[in-house]
């Protein structure tokens, strides 16, 4: 498969820029006091969607019709909330039937927000059930939009950091969470283009850190069934050989426990007064972590990801 590169980042924000929010980056006099350093926060929690996941489910579309000259007749997904949210929020933007595989295990609020959007939801008894199931429709005609394991998608979700570092300047390093791997992807390529020095790392959560250790034995190893974390935009059964080769040049995988995860969630909705979710918090955490392990990085500008405020 081919890489993708900084023009692609590029061709994405041209397409979508006009049905995603340009989403506020924000800072906090407490947070910046207490790491030492100038923290920048991407609020995409403020999307239409309440996540990321709208950039690269708009770019999938709208790029299958620059291809094509006409829009898919039907989409299918797989996901654990947020981007079957997006996917959902986009058929019904351009009126195009969707169907979400989703496992048991979601959270009812985010399979009902799914459904308000007008999407048919079919629940399985596992992850890996849906991710099958949903891959099967292609053979009926629909559209598959991977979460991550789509180039498209990927170049949609680096626009992330393209508008932020456009706003704020060149950074030291960008820490973004780490589920199916397409959001750090698409982190990594951006900042090739607009902060090339700055470091990228991604955050996963202790209990489900497949990522990590796939980039440890430098081969894709995951999970049977859904990990048990609190942080359920990342628990990702394993990443995709396409992600894989990202990730692998990152500079590191921040593995975050249970209780630094919720603690954070908990101090960003304290502080910024508005919906956190937990995947979001992961940023923060995998921030602090590094700045407690690095003391020298003190005084430097870091932007943290705030990938999603759905609870």
């Amino acid at each position: 498969m081919n890489e993708l590169n900084f023009q692609d980042i590029l061709s994405a924000e041209n397409r979508i820029k006009n049905y995603i929010k340009n989403t506020a980056i924000i800072s906090n006099k407490k947070i910046d006091e207490l790491f030492g350093a100038k923290i920048f926060f991407k609020m995409d929690n403020r999307q239409e969607t309440k996540s990321f996941k709208a950039r690269g489910a708009f770019n999938a579309v709208l790029a299958f019709k620059e291809k094509h000259g006409f829009f898919p007749e039907k989409i299918v997904a797989q996901s654990s909330g947020n981007h079957a949210q997006a996917v959902a929020f986009v058929g019904k933007k351009f009126n195009i039937p969707v169907i979400i595989y989703m496992a048991k295990i979601t959270s009812p609020i985010k399979v009902e927000a799914t459904r308000k959007l007008g999407a048919e939801v079919i629940l399985c008894e596992r992850r890996s059930e849906a991710n099958r199931l949903a891959e099967e429709k292609q053979q009926e005609g629909y559209f598959f939009i991977h979460p991550s394991d789509n180039d498209d998608v990927i170049a949609g979700q680096g626009t992330c950091v393209l508008e932020a570092i456009e706003k704020i300047g060149e950074v030291s390093a960008i820490f973004a969470p780490c589920g199916g791997g397409g959001l750090l992807s698409g982190c990594l390529i951006a900042k090739n283009g607009v902060s090339p020095q700055a470091q990228v790392f991604g955050c996963e959560p202790l209990n489900a850190n497949d990522a990590s250790r796939s980039v440890l034995e430098n081969k894709i190893v995951g999970f049977e069934e859904s990990p048990i974390t609190i942080a359920d935009g990342a628990r990702t059964l394993k990443v995709a050989e396409r992600c894989f080769n990202y990730l692998k040049k990152l500079n590191g995988i921040l593995e975050i426990a249970e209780e630094e995860i919720i603690f954070w969630q908990k101090e960003l909705e304290k502080e910024f007064q508005e919906k956190i979710e937990p995947t979001s918090a992961l940023s923060i955490a995998g921030c602090a972590q590094y700045i407690k392990n690095n003391p020298q990085t003190k005084n430097q500008k870091f932007l943290a990801i705030i990938s999603g405020g759905n609870l």
